[in-house]
């Protein structure tokens, strides 16, 4: 098989674990390229590298690149992912949110040039069962999410009440609605609630609750799966990314995982 190259787009907590990963070395696949919107701060991202990539602007990373990893703020989501779909590549996206919010013309995009949309589990499990389930027939996909207060920011707005989450003292119900909902309202905190809708009923049917809850020191998910085969439930609790509160520590780690699996003779999971 040939090389794949990869290219980073992004390089905060995420973007830099994952620049990193294909640094040390992963067979058959080679870090092509990074971008950035502060491309001198992108350089000092990647200066302890062993071979420093050559960081370039967001409209050019595709011509650097078989695959594309986007590890971007949701509003940047397509500068990184157009040019690649354009071009027939993978974009494996960490903005799941953003994806769902632009996949009608994404997933035409890519079935008119050949191109993958490769979706990482992140954050979450169980989305194999959850894909399997779907095949038999979804009769309810119900995910629950409890955080850290301080993962949500300074402060959380509740029914136009902004409310600092320094002062939650006991859980507080955030949201609960469709996870299309849940994505508008808190776009770069429920990635893991796009990814459960495109595996299983959509955005629309899937339903979230999202608490801040003091009680907890992970990010803790639980997904609920009623089908035509029976019902599953799955649950996680993940360490927050020291670099940034808002993402699961595991979420760089899911993609590296995803990136291998184009390249591995041998793939484990539905």
């Amino acid at each position: 098989m040939a090389t794949l190259r990869v290219a980073v787009a992004g390089l905060g907590a995420i973007g830099s674990r994952v620049a990193a990963a294909l640094d040390r070395g992963i067979e058959g696949l080679v870090l092509s390229a990074v971008a950035a919107r502060d491309r001198e701060a992108a350089r000092a991202r990647i200066a302890g590298l062993s071979a420093r990539p050559p960081v370039v602007p967001l409209a050019r990373l595709a011509d650097d690149a078989d695959v594309v990893v986007e590890c971007l703020p949701p509003g940047a989501f397509l500068e990184a992912a157009g040019p690649i779909l354009a071009r027939g590549g993978v974009l494996v996206p960490a903005s799941v949110g953003a994806l769902l919010a632009h996949e009608p013309e994404c997933r035409r995009l890519a079935a008119r040039t050949g191109a993958r949309i490769v979706v990482p589990s992140g954050a979450i499990v169980g989305l194999d069962g959850l894909r399997a389930a779907a095949e038999a027939g979804l009769e309810e996909v119900r995910m629950v999410t409890r955080k850290p207060p301080a993962s949500f920011g300074p402060e959380v707005r509740i029914e136009g009440r902004r409310i600092a989450t320094g002062d939650i003292r006991e859980p507080l119900r955030l949201f609960a609605g469709s996870a299309r909902d849940a994505i508008r309202l808190l776009p770069v905190n429920v990635n893991v609630a796009a990814a459960v809708s495109l595996a299983g009923l959509g955005a629309d049917r899937t339903t979230v609750e999202v608490w801040a809850d003091p009680a907890v020191d992970r990010n803790h998910h639980e997904v609920h799966v009623r089908s035509a085969v029976g019902a599953f439930s799955a649950a996680v609790d993940n360490l927050p990314d020291p670099q940034n509160p808002k993402t699961s520590a595991v979420t760089a780690y899911s993609i590296v995982a995803a990136l291998r699996r184009l390249v591995e003779p041998l793939a484990v999971g539905s």
